[in-house]
């Protein structure tokens, strides 16, 4: 049986819901499919807020695209703005 981290790397960690859905935006855009998955962890208890911002969400491409994922993410989001 294959695992996730078989053919596919962490592209993002510990995002929150909304950077993981404009990079998945950013990904789809480019034909390079993505998954989006958090740490298993009851949302009931504390809210969709509060479990975004404390548990955070991951981004995965497959790793044959993973250079040109980060490459199109840091286009889109440089590090430094000036």
């Amino acid at each position: 049986m294959k695992r996730l981290s078989d053919e596919f790397a962490v592209l993002l960690e510990a995002v929150s819901a909304i950077e993981a859905g404009m990079a998945r935006s950013l990904l789809e855009a480019a034909d390079i499919p993505c998954l989006i998955a958090g740490p298993d962890f009851d949302v009931a208890e504390l809210g969709h807020a509060a479990h975004d911002s404390l548990r955070g969400t991951n981004v995965y491409v497959p790793k044959a695209a993973f250079e040109r994922a980060q490459a199109l993410l840091a286009d889109a989001w440089p590090s430094d703005p000036d």
